[in-house]
């Protein structure tokens, strides 16, 4: 019965028209006014509180709060709703369900020296989800509530990373891996989210946004091979290792994490031959990570064990650190799903 009532609840969210923002300052108590004004004025959502912040966090009501989410002050609306999930209100994610079209741009700052431009719903979402708040339940609900009706949210983006393929939102997850912005990770994340489909008629067209190499956002097209391994992305990989690996000096330790999983997973005498030669250093620009290179080889080939791989399984594993051989069957931490 209480699961019937929910869902009727949010379908009465869903039809609601969008409310108004209309409440004024001058709404509130004389003592609430003067901080308020002045978060009003800061106009950007710094990365510690203020002073006016604290005021209100410090003396502000449930109600106050409640009437500061329609204020005609996208920061004050995100003030107020970060300040019900930090009093762990029990409604704090009907009251997100009720704020998902608050599509009004905010400034923040995550880090002292990093920021940019969100919308107020997707800073709502980002604070119920902090700390693995919500249930998977409640996961579920607004996975399909923002990818059926709100998916121009940047949320969609890290949501349809992490979810399995479900048919329905299989024209959503398609129409965004054909959009390029200027963030290379947008488009690849989303291919990677449609290759997971496994459909047929896909394969071509990922195949040529995957030949593009869009530096530094490889590792989703590695992570799309990885989840499907057709023949059809094996030229991929080895146009990889001739044009960058070969070619460009790496950024990182764990530059090829992923494209060592990718290819091992074939598991045939082509993907034995890229990792033999990723075992070379004479095919690096700069061999400063080859050690990594190597432990990446090995953890991949572990991964994807195969009688192919046993005479290079048998030679790497006496050279792996213990660090490497106690972590080698441990949950990845940057792997783990939040959605």
């Amino acid at each position: 019965m209480k699961k019937i009532l929910y869902v009727v609840f949010v379908f009465m969210l869903y039809s609601c028209e969008k409310k108004p923002y209309d409440i004024k300052i001058s709404d509130f108590r004389p003592e609430l006014q003067t901080p308020l004004k002045k978060l009003a004025k800061e106009k950007e959502l710094p990365f510690k509180d203020t002073t006016a912040r604290s005021y209100i966090r410090d003396h502000s009501s449930k109600e106050e709060l409640l009437q500061l989410l329609n204020s005609e002050h996208a920061l004050l609306r995100v003030t107020a709703y970060r300040e019900l999930v930090n009093r762990k209100e029990k409604d704090y994610f009907k009251i997100l369900l009720g704020h998902l079209n608050d599509t009004t741009k905010v400034t923040w700052w995550y880090y002292e020296d990093a920021g940019g431009e969100f919308t107020v719903s997707d800073l709502l979402i980002r604070k119920a989800e902090e700390g693995n708040k919500l249930s998977k339940n409640e996961k579920r609900i607004l996975v399909d509530s923002v990818l059926l009706k709100h998916s121009y949210l940047e949320s969609s983006i890290w949501m349809i990373q992490d979810i399995e393929p479900q048919e329905k939102y299989y024209s959503i997850i398609k129409e965004k891996s054909q959009i390029k912005t200027n963030r290379c990770g947008e488009q690849l994340s989303a291919c990677y989210a449609l290759s997971k489909f496994k459909k047929k008629e896909d394969l071509q067209f990922l195949k040529s946004i995957f030949m593009k190499f869009q530096s530094p956002c490889e590792d989703w097209v590695f992570k799309a091979i990885e989840n499907n391994p057709s023949e059809v992305y094996f030229p991929i990989l080895e146009k990889y290792f001739s044009s960058v690996i070969k070619r460009r000096k790496q950024f990182s330790y764990d530059d090829l994490k992923y494209y060592c999983r990718a290819v091992a997973i074939y598991k045939n005498e082509k993907s034995l031959a890229i990792l033999t030669e990723l075992l070379k250093k004479t095919n690096y620009p700069d061999p400063w990570y080859f050690p990594h290179n190597q432990d990446n080889v090995f953890r991949a080939i572990h991964k994807y064990r195969a009688p192919v791989y046993e005479n290079l399984y048998t030679k790497l594993r006496p050279k792996m650190s213990d660090f490497v051989i106690e972590y080698l069957d441990k949950p990845d931490f940057e792997e783990r799903k939040n959605w």
